[in-house]
């Protein structure tokens, strides 16, 4: 037994400090190991929140996230594509729930990329490898899917309107196809095989659509953002500096999407391979780009991108699994 009368003060703090430091120890390894493991979005300076974890499969880890999305009560929803789930988080960053595994059933996945929520709650996602767009409760229950038998090749991305409409990148064939609430076909916007006159795409990667009628469209291959109509009318672009010559760099793929904030209506878009975000007027102009918080927060390769609802910016780093939110500038 140690006798503390015979020690200095001293050396009983230190002896004391030990204790402690021990019995903290054994508490967190007793811990069960989803509790050890289990990450939450976390706060650190300048605005910025990342996983501590990085990539893994363990909740609250990412393997590949891409799209990323915010629904009215500030919950978030992450495509977390190569781990082919779904994974939501409450407004603070701690972890709710998860849904999917690889697969082609319904509520299974074969890299889901681009997410979008409703005004009521509901999720769509698309679910890229299976060729369709899957439709969710917030909770994760499936409840139906769109275009499965419709022959797109690897949607990357999809957006619902304030009817309910449904609008799916059909990247792989350049063109937008439009269903209604129900999954029923309307329109084809765009060509088969793509083009680059106005109204036509060659690879569509990021879509929104608009209180304003209108839907937004990231035509990457030809270097521009296309606003069109609901029915597909052309209405006008803008040209994405830097996207011509954009090249993959390591695991980093140019693969951009985007957010609006409609409030102030700015459109923010994600420029993978330069390691940035751009924040624009809706008609393009007044150009900012956010990147010294993407600098602190050492973000790879930015790719998913949502507008918070108190104005910050989220982001997923798809090439090292994390996700930041930005402070959105002046």
């Amino acid at each position: 037994m140690i006798d503390l009368s015979r020690m200095s003060k001293q050396e009983v703090i230190i002896i004391c400090t030990l204790l402690v430091c021990i019995v903290v120890m054994i508490f967190f390894m007793t811990l069960p190991a989803k509790v050890r493991n289990e990450r939450k979005i976390a706060a650190e300076p300048q605005n910025i929140l990342q996983t501590g974890g990085g990539p893994g499969q363990e909740r609250g880890f990412f393997s590949t996230p891409r799209g990323i999305a915010v629904d009215a009560a500030g919950n978030i929803y992450v495509a977390d594509s190569k781990n082919h789930r779904i994974q939501k988080f409450n407004r603070d960053g701690n972890f709710v729930t998860a849904w999917g595994k690889e697969g082609a059933g319904p509520g299974e996945f074969r890299e889901p990329c681009g997410i979008d929520v409703a005004s009521d709650g509901t999720v769509y996602v698309a679910d890229t490898w299976n060729g369709r767009v899957q439709v969710f409760s917030n909770t994760g229950s499936f409840l139906f899917d769109v275009g499965r038998d419709s022959g797109l090749w690897g949607p990357r991305d999809c957006a619902v309107d304030k009817e309910g409409n449904i609008y799916i990148c059909d990247t792989g064939f350049g063109k937008i196809e439009k269903f209604d609430k129900n999954g029923r076909f309307l329109l084809t916007i765009g060509k088969k095989g793509g083009g680059k006159g106005p109204g036509e795409f060659i690879e569509p990667f990021g879509i929104k659509a608009g209180p304003d009628n209108n839907i937004y469209v990231l035509d990457r291959k030809n270097y521009r953002l296309q606003v069109l109509t609901s029915e597909g009318k052309y209405v006008r672009e803008f040209k994405i500096d830097g996207w011509a010559d954009a090249q993959q760099v390591g695991s980093c793929l140019m693969e951009p999407y985007l957010d609006i904030d409609w409030e102030n209506k700015k459109i923010y878009i994600s420029d993978p391979t330069n390691h940035r975000v751009f924040r624009h007027d809706l008609d393009g102009r007044n150009k900012k780009i956010i990147d010294k918080d993407m600098r602190q927060a050492q973000l790879m390769c930015p790719i998913g991108v949502a507008v918070f609802t108190d104005g910050r910016v989220l982001t997923t780093d798809h090439a090292a699994g994390k996700i930041a939110v930005l402070s959105a500038g002046n």
